[in-house]
């Protein structure tokens, strides 16, 4: 259901230069999901520890062999006394760092904190911009007041360097790929998190005269994420009645971009759950749009990314055990035969033999049931395929009835297509007369796809439109509810000292 919609009122500009039918026919052909995956997972935050930098004590002589000043040496020496807790991954990067022989300060010179660190800490204090809790990557320490002849000016600089470090690369990170692991969440999440090499990011901060390019490399470039940027803005000046739970969708939805690449390809499916809907993008542009059913409750759809390879027609169906033991054998003990008469192929270690005749108390293991292909499949008569672990695929359905409704939560986990026929063309790049004739030949067939597609099976409560609009459904899954009560556990363990 759409709770709401927005039109976009402001542009974000980069902050560094801001101004069925029923019965057992029709059930989806999925296995049910394990007691485990149908759960959340109480989230564990990333490990933390305190950086410890390695220095040794050479003065003058360091002084003089790397050309470092004498105010700039006694900083590097007091990095090597300090103990800064950080993530771990974050820790091992700046120490790594700093306890090279050849180690030159970031962000502090003669004369204090340099221009770099100004524009860091600018660029920090607007993380919210970005749908981030700005308090996680505040530095504590400040060097204004501090006089660089007292005795403390030292300790506390290496303090404000090496915890404007961790801050810095902790807002690239988040920026580029989440600040939570979203297979930790639950087993409905599965993503290859998008690895950040940390250490070599340290020397390109230390390198770099401005920080506007590494900056721009770190944030999400899709448009859709900027659009979120302006929502989330917005929302938060607009002062409406249900701003706040629309501020925490935004959060949610630019915490689940940054699990997606960088920005989409020119062609993709996407597939958005709380809305029912499933998109074909070429070009770049919205080119089809349709209806979909999903999974019910008990038989959720994942979230994740994969690529279409192939186009089955007239696909048969082989029953997943769980739909036989929990949807058929009730129907058999009151009717034996009607596997017969539905027209499924029941074997029993593989010698094929009517339903009726079939000791159904045996092990399920040595029982197969499939079902022909025909227009009565509860597969319809074709399937696009897209290998995952979660055996999730889009599909054609003789259940045209469950598209009328609006809540579309009927399948076991597979994505059932409205027009299944015009996204099967779509991704063959052909006709829909061609898919028709494959259909109307009545054989099984698997066709490759000519171009692999990457297909987006996903879960935004909050998603912009090409328009600019931002549109607001449903948390049908109650999964924004698990990702902000794992980012609340992030932060409180970032703000720890």
């Amino acid at each position: 259901m759409i709770l709401r919609m927005t039109t976009v009122r402001v542009a974000i500009v980069g902050v560094l230069a801001l101004a069925s039918g029923a019965g057992i026919l029709r059930a989806e052909p999925q296995p049910a999901p394990s007691a485990e995956a149908s759960s959340s997972i109480p989230y564990t935050v990333s490990a933390r520890r305190p950086a410890h930098i390695s220095r040794q004590n050479s003065g003058g002589a360091f002084t003089a062999l790397f050309g470092v000043g004498n105010s700039q040496s006694k900083v590097l020496q007091e990095l090597g006394s300090l103990s800064v807790l950080m993530n771990s991954d974050i820790a091992d990067a700046v120490e790594a760092y700093y306890s090279a022989p050849k180690a030159r300060l970031i962000w502090v010179d003669g004369r204090g904190q340099n221009a770099k660190a100004v524009q860091a800490i600018s660029l920090l204090k607007q993380a919210g911009d970005w749908g981030l809790n700005a308090s996680e990557y505040e530095v504590a320490v400040s060097l204004e007041g501090i006089p660089r002849n007292s005795s403390d000016y030292a300790r506390t600089a290496a303090l404000f360097e090496a915890s404007l470090s961790e801050k810095l690369l902790m807002f690239l990170q988040d920026n580029f790929r989440g600040r939570i692991d979203p297979n930790k969440l639950s087993n409905y999440y599965d993503f290859k998190r998008k690895p950040v090499d940390l250490r070599a990011t340290v020397y390109q901060l230390s390198a770099a005269p401005d920080l506007t390019a590494i900056f721009d490399r770190f944030m999400p470039s899709n448009p859709k994420f900027a659009q979120l940027a302006a929502e989330l803005h917005w929302l938060r000046t607009s002062g409406e009645g249900n701003a706040s739970a629309n501020v925490n969708k935004v959060i949610v939805a630019m915490e689940e971009m940054r699990w997606l690449p960088q920005e989409f390809p020119d062609r993709y499916v996407f597939i958005n759950q709380p809305a029912y809907m499933a998109y074909y993008f070429d070009g770049g542009e919205l080119a089809l749009s349709m209806k979909a059913v999903i999974g019910q409750q008990d038989h959720q759809t994942n979230f994740f990314d994969a690529t279409i390879k192939t186009v089955q027609f007239n696909p048969d169906w082989g029953v997943p055990q769980s739909i036989i033991r929990n949807e058929m054998l009730p129907h058999l003990k009151h009717d034996p035969a009607y596997l017969d008469r539905e027209g499924y192929k029941v074997s029993v270690n593989g010698k094929q033999m009517s339903s009726a005749r079939v000791d159904w108390a045996q092990p399920l293991e040595n029982i197969s049931v499939v079902q022909p292909p025909g227009p009565d499949n509860a597969l319809g008569q074709l399937k696009i395929l897209f290998p995952n672990p979660h055996d999730i695929y889009m599909h054609d359905t003789p259940a045209r009835g469950k598209f009328a409704s609006q809540d579309r939560m009927f399948s076991h986990g597979c994505v059932r297509l409205e027009n299944p026929r015009a996204m099967a063309a779509a991704v063959l790049k052909t006709s829909v007369e061609f898919v028709n004739q494959e259909i109307a030949g009545g054989d099984k067939k698997d066709m490759p796809v000519p171009e692999e597609i990457p297909v987006y099976v996903s879960y935004f409560t909050a998603w912009p439109t090409a328009d600019g609009v931002v549109h607001y459904f449903d948390d049908i899954y109650g999964r924004d509810a698990q990702t902000l009560a794992a980012i609340a556990a992030t932060s409180s363990s970032r703000n720890q000292t």
